[in-house]
């Protein structure tokens, strides 16, 4: 792989953990204004009788947002140090897509049921982008393993 190549990657690899890095931050200072903010446009709404549904959806929001930025930087540094070595697929890169599209599942039935647990409305929302969502990761997990072994079967030819 030629030098402007790997550039170009290196550059991308970093304007992406800039985006997600913006966008952590943002979760974070929502939610911090949405608890303990008053004159936040939507404050979170505390109802007794779902508040432990309430506290599951706001620390799962927390944790799935932390936990998928952290596989998307360990991610993108096996990725790098991985064309750096000649090897461009790592193959300790499909076990952590897939891991990444459990993270996306669990996100995604948070998005779904976010406004209302702020609202302190007791529903349950299942959305089909929960199942949309992890299966076309499990897809891109599975289109990396594929070019994993054609990279593998490459450098058997060669």
């Amino acid at each position: 792989m030629n030098n402007s190549t790997q550039r170009n990657i290196k550059r991308l690899s970093v304007a992406t953990l800039i985006l997600g890095g913006l966008t952590l931050a943002y979760i974070y200072w929502e939610m911090f204004a949405q608890l303990w903010v008053d004159s936040y446009i939507y404050p979170l709404t505390w109802n007794p009788d779902i508040r432990g549904w309430q506290i599951f959806i706001l620390s799962a929001r927390f944790v799935g947002a932390t936990l998928l930025f952290i596989l998307c930087c360990i991610f993108l540094r096996r990725t790098n140090q991985g064309i750096e070595t000649g090897d461009i697929f790592p193959k300790s890169n499909i076990a952590l897509i897939r891991w990444s599209a459990l993270v996306a599942a669990l996100l995604t039935f948070v998005r779904s049921n976010y406004d209302a647990v702020v609202s302190g409305e007791s529903a349950l929302m299942l959305d089909s982008n929960t199942f949309l969502v992890p299966l076309i990761v499990l897809l891109f997990a599975g289109l990396y393993k594929m070019a994993y072994l054609a990279a593998k079967d490459s450098k058997l030819a060669i």
